[in-house]
């Protein structure tokens, strides 16, 4: 029986900083371990370390806390990828590589450097390194969404010939040399951790093979899980509808704008919040939807952007929560937040979306990118008794015993592993 090993998590940002999904996953389990009774470190990016860097010389590793460290990425290339400052890096490698850790785990490649994860594993050839992948930014130049540049259709397959048709002014030199360089490095680890059974298989079939793989959910937190589960709301909440998230062009908030007329014609008495944008930020993305906006009236609320820890208390508020993400997703939060709400989803039917969120058992699929299909979904939802019946099989995904335990099984499977296949590189 294996000790349970100290880890060090290294993020691509801090929650302080930044709350995308990625670094919220590493700051929960950084305290999850704390609140096991385990002395996890945690190391973060800090853009605005970085914006102050760039006027002024500063050290390139700050306390922020018990075990708490930022460092500044402005010694990096503009992709983020590799050190433009080879003595930024070292001194990196150097304190990271001098953290008393068993296991380094990562919570990205981005803003920490393939070349610097080759350097720490040199530096620390004792210890074992774990990446958990949160998009596919390895597998895809744009923004790692698997969604064509000019069209926005999905791409299901990467390839040099159809990557230089969404970015004509690479080479296919440079693709293969990228893929290569992802590729060999991601291989070195000894564990990589998948959030969601669809991105394993996008990563294998790229090529990722060799390190040992397992799929474990991000950990919601011990904050979330720890509040009540919101009591039950009144019938009237089965036709409202809400949003929770930025309104970027991937979120499919325009999609689900242009569904709301249409599911009004066959419900007037459905709603619609969305939470995390005012009006004008949807319009300033959106033009087009102004007229849209204005024809739906009251139907339509803009709550603003709300503090992550008021996440369940919002689903709760309504009857539905609406994920009409036009890329694949891995394993958005945004989920996990609603089954802690007693909330069910209507969520588009690709990646780890149409994965995590059963049709018919706790919640309704549309066809991605369809304000049809998403209109036909929110009539049917609205219907009499259909939300209750969703609603009883919601369950949260894991207890925080069950992701430690998890995590601390991929590391010793990833170190048996890596003792069978020899050396890295």
């Amino acid at each position: 029986m294996r000790d349970a090993p100290r880890i060090c998590i290294l993020s691509h940002s801090h929650p302080d900083f930044s709350k995308g999904g990625g670094e919220m996953a590493a700051w929960r389990q950084f305290h999850a371990l704390r609140n096991a009774g385990r002395r996890p470190i945690l190391v973060a990016a800090s853009d605005i370390g970085t914006r102050y860097a760039a006027s002024r010389a500063i050290e390139p590793v700050m306390p922020h806390g018990e075990d708490e460290y930022i460092y500044t990425f402005a010694g990096m290339a503009e992709d983020r990828l590799v050190w433009e400052d080879p003595h930024q890096r070292r001194v990196l490698v150097e304190f990271l590589a001098s953290l008393p850790v068993d296991v380094f785990h990562l919570h990205h490649y981005w803003r920490v450097g393939t070349d610097l994860i080759v350097d720490l594993m040199a530096a620390r050839p004792d210890a074992r390194f774990a990446i958990t992948m949160h998009e596919m930014l390895a597998i895809c130049l744009h923004h790692g969404q698997m969604v064509r540049t000019q069209s926005r259709e999905l791409c299901r397959a990467e390839s040099p010939m159809r990557c230089l048709t969404c970015f004509p002014d690479q080479t296919l030199e440079r693709f293969a040399i990228r893929k290569a360089t992802l590729l060999s490095t991601l291989s070195r680890f000894d564990a990589v951790i998948h959030p969601s059974a669809f991105i394993r298989d996008r990563y294998e079939a790229w090529g990722l093979t060799r390190p040992h793989a397992a799929v474990i959910e991000n950990y919601l937190g011990d904050e979330a899980l720890a509040l009540p589960r919101p009591i039950a709301p009144a019938p009237a909440a089965a036709t409202s509808f809400g949003f929770f998230g930025s309104p970027t062009l991937f979120k499919g908030l325009d999609v689900l704008l242009r569904a709301l007329p249409l599911a009004l014609r066959a419900n007037p008495a459905i709603t619609l919040t969305v939470f995390g944008a005012e009006r004008e930020e949807v319009v300033r993305l959106f033009p087009a939807l102004d007229p849209v906006i204005t024809e739906v009236g009251q139907a339509l609320a803009f709550a603003g952007r709300y503090d992550p820890a008021d996440a369940v208390a919002l689903m709760g508020s309504v009857g539905w929560a609406v994920m009409p993400s036009i890329w694949w997703e891995n394993s958005p939060v945004v989920i996990q937040e609603a089954r802690r709400a007693g909330t069910p989803l209507i969520v588009a039917d690709i990646g780890g979306m149409a994965e995590k969120v059963l049709p018919g058992v706790d919640g309704m699929h549309f066809k991605r990118a369809s304000p049809v299909d998403l209109a036909r979904a929110m009539a049917e939802a609205a219907a009499p008794g259909i939300r209750a019946r969703h609603a009883e099989s919601l369950r949260d995904v894991m207890t925080r015993d069950e992701f430690l335990a998890a995590l601390d099984a991929a590391f010793a499977a990833g170190l048996d592993a890596a003792f069978a296949a020899g050396p890295r590189g």
